[in-house]
């Protein structure tokens, strides 16, 4: 399993290659018009907001993962599996029956952690974007706050938008050059290393 830090790097990585690939040749070019770049713009976005949602989600199950292991490994207790368990509405059953000799509270505990760890990764593997809404999905269950910043969180609001228009969409739409599709992605990118760097501080 990779870390954030290693996830991160790849992601860097990756979407330096897409910007090589797609639309250097056009940046700071005055005379490049829009039918020149505009599937090369298109296709930077669209594959730039697949690879952060890839980050994203590898992130989050790395969160997870590792918390749950380190309570069933080591018995550490971290804001993750409190706000993990929280957000299934997970509770305890006591059988009052059933000695206290016979059973630890860890053993009641464990198949609590293993059925929020099945629903959360099945969260993850379908979600279905970068916007907002989907990264609160991703990151409020496992304790990991998003960065507030309206430029990063308009930019990551652009970049979503962009991808679903071509996605989805074959009607008329405003072409963004490849300066602002790259400044989307770069601001994207920096909330994914605030993500990182909280993600680091849990497991300092």
């Amino acid at each position: 399993m990779q870390d954030a830090q290693s996830l991160f790097e790849d992601l860097k990585s990756h979407l330096t290659g897409l910007e090589d690939k797609f639309i250097k040749t056009f940046l700071g070019v005055t005379t490049a018009e829009p039918d020149d770049y505009d599937l090369f713009v298109r296709a930077y976005c669209v594959l730039s907001h697949a690879a952060l949602e890839e980050y994203l989600e590898s992130v989050a199950l790395y969160v997870m993962e590792r918390s749950v292991e380190g309570f069933i490994l080591k018995r550490e207790v971290t804001d993750t599996l409190l706000t993990l368990t929280a957000y299934y509405g997970l509770k305890l059953e006591v059988d009052e029956n059933e000695s206290t000799a016979e059973t630890k509270a860890f053993d009641k505990l464990r198949p609590l952690l293993e059925h929020a760890k099945t629903k959360f990764s099945y969260s993850v593997h379908t979600n279905h974007g970068i916007s907002i809404k989907y990264i609160r999905k991703l990151l409020c269950p496992i304790a990991v706050d998003i960065k507030q910043d309206p430029n990063l969180k308009n930019s990551l609001m652009q970049l979503a938008k962009e991808r679903g228009t071509f996605a989805h969409h074959r009607s008329a739409r405003k072409v963004i050059s490849p300066e602002d599709a790259k400044n989307f992605v770069s601001d994207c990118l920096e909330l994914c290393k605030d993500i990182k760097e909280k993600t680091d501080q849990k497991f300092a």
